[in-house]
């Protein structure tokens, strides 16, 4: 059981979050393939990005502090800010 700002997040919830950032690494690496962002080396930065949402998709980053707050935004649909004003 995953749990931010006292909310318990549902398995939907996770599943949502874990394509959510699967998406975006695949999003990542189609820009660096058209051309819109420049890397070094394109084909380690592929690789990386797969392995990354490979990782997301397996649940190997659940408790990272981005994760649970992403999860929590598409839960509640509330931000919370991460550093005092």
């Amino acid at each position: 059981m995953l749990k931010f700002n006292g909310v318990e997040l549902t398995d939907e919830t996770i599943q949502k979050t874990r394509k959510w950032f699967h998406n975006n690494c695949m999003a990542c690496i189609e820009e660096v393939k058209s051309g819109k962002v420049y890397v070094n080396n394109i084909k380690k930065y592929i690789e990386m990005e797969k392995e990354s949402a490979r990782d997301y998709m397996e649940g190997k980053n659940d408790y990272i502090f981005a994760f649970v707050q992403r999860a929590y935004y598409i839960q509640t649909g509330e931000c919370i800010a991460l550093l005092p004003k």
